[in-house]
């Protein structure tokens, strides 16, 4: 055999090889074209469970988030997470058991005032603060509005203040990540001022799930808390916004963020936050109470972002300025 055909028949061979290779690499980039182009609502199964009490968004029948309005239990609440169905905020009732258990009052995401006319709702009188009627529309892109009037009094007494309250939820986005909108008004039931008293904490409240706080054995670090103002630990400081973030056991990330509306009372909010529990909460009266007079209503109006990933400044900037209408 000749050197020139030796070096012909390896030639040959060499193209073959090469052929093949383009033929593997061109077959694996246009699967990962496809995987990437697909739009993520091909992976999702979006149903609703709806009873006389609550209402929940299932994503392939796991919980995205619910919201709770039983008359029996007082206090109506929302648990949320991501579309997996990961829960981000504590359950409730506290399931036996579980890592962080104390508080047993914090509802995941909920309102409380903390005292009535000197009478306190925050601890006590669950079932004094009673949705008395609920009206829940429902979308089949996930999105929902949620209707609701409370009433608050104590057991077997008159009701002292009426709310209410509205909650609209976006439908989620490519990414996961959606918007609850929650507004109130509260107003006097009889012809007195309303007196809503001073305490550090109180009013708009988010407990988070205790896989919400890193965990060192895993090597996963702490969760962070952030303000508006740069703030990484704001009790009693003044935010337009504060958000809480990290990686949960699961490998999943994730940021929530609480806003407060322009046109609340007091704004920018004074707020609470507790990396031990972990607990965020914009009070209205964390410096002074609040005298609501008769005949006069007071509106409150909040956002929360649930961001599917690590959400940094300038993309809690953006939503701010989109919830308050400044864009």
């Amino acid at each position: 055999m000749t050197d020139n055909h030796q070096e012909a028949k390896g030639s040959a061979a060499m193209k073959h090889t090469l052929t093949l290779l383009t033929a593997w690499l061109a077959a694996l980039l246009l699967a990962s074209q496809s995987a990437h182009s697909a739009p993520a609502s091909d992976a999702r199964e979006l149903t609703w469970r709806t009873d006389d009490t609550s209402v929940a968004l299932l994503n392939r029948g796991k919980m995205v988030w619910q919201h709770v309005h039983d008359k029996k239990i007082g206090k109506p609440y929302m648990r949320f997470g991501l579309l997996d169905g990961t829960e981000l905020t504590r359950p409730w009732p506290v399931p036996k058991g579980y890592p962080k258990s104390d508080h047993s009052w914090h509802r995941a995401l909920w309102w409380s005032w903390k005292t009535i006319n000197g009478v306190n709702y925050w601890e006590q009188n669950q079932t004094g603060t009673e949705p008395v009627n609920s009206h829940i529309e429902t979308q089949s892109d996930g999105s929902a509005k949620i209707a609701l009037t409370i009433a608050y009094h104590t057991p077997s007494n008159a009701t002292v203040v009426i709310e209410n309250r509205s909650i609209l939820v976006s439908a989620p986005d490519a990414n996961g990540s959606y918007f609850i909108d929650w507004t109130a008004d509260f107003s006097p039931a009889g012809n007195e001022d309303v007196r809503f008293g001073q305490n550090s904490y109180g009013g708009f409240a988010l407990r988070m799930a205790a896989e919400c706080c890193g965990d060192a054995a895993r090597g996963l670090p702490a969760w962070v808390f952030r303000s508006s103002e740069g703030e990484t630990n704001f009790n009693g400081q003044r935010a337009r916004w504060a958000a809480y973030q990290g990686q949960l056991p699961n490998g999943r990330s994730a940021c929530v963020a609480i806003f407060d509306h322009p046109g609340n009372p007091r704004h920018p909010s004074l707020w609470q936050s507790r990396t031990q529990y972990p607990y965020l909460n914009p009070s209205l009266t964390c410096k002074e109470e609040y005298i609501l007079p008769s005949g006069k209503t007071l509106h409150l109006r909040y956002g929360v972002l649930i961001h599917a990933g690590i959400a940094d400044t300038k993309t809690l900037e953006e939503q701010w300025k989109k919830f308050t209408g400044q864009t």
